[in-house]
């Protein structure tokens, strides 16, 4: 990493690596609570102890992520990419989309949805950490 990265250039790759390593923690639990529920059907608190860190996590994952939608604009303005800001405020609605599903119980589309909310994170971080440093 140059000398010369621009603060919010560092703030927006270390929240998009952050965000990137929570979902798949996220991802991790979600599936191990995903084998409960479908292994009990019934059981209405199968899957409870993987699904509570789960929402704790997405919580945690949304206030990352707008951490590092705020600093992709701060760099923008400084001259940065407009595309990895896009990228990092359409990961922030995802994100709360993906909140609502959940508390919704929309339990397929939560899945797919969240399965390319992971994908979204780590390729925020690949493009972020991918980018010039920019003025400091």
């Amino acid at each position: 990493m140059a000398a010369t990265t621009s603060r919010s250039l560092l703030v927006l790759r270390l929240a998009a690596a952050l965000s990137s390593l929570i979902g798949l923690v996220q991802a991790g639990l979600g599936f191990s609570g995903l084998s409960k529920i479908l292994a009990a059907p019934g059981d209405n608190e199968a899957g409870a102890m993987f699904i509570d860190p789960h929402g704790i996590l997405a919580y945690t994952n949304f206030l990352v992520m707008v951490v590092a939608a705020i600093a992709a604009l701060v760099w923008f303005r400084k001259g940065g990419s407009r595309g990895l800001m896009m990228h990092a405020f359409g990961m922030v609605v995802i994100f709360l989309v993906q909140i609502g599903l959940g508390q919704g119980k929309v339990l397929w589309v939560h899945v797919v949805i969240g399965v390319l909310a992971v994908l979204g994170s780590i390729a925020l971080a690949v493009l972020a950490y991918r980018k010039s440093g920019g003025t400091a």
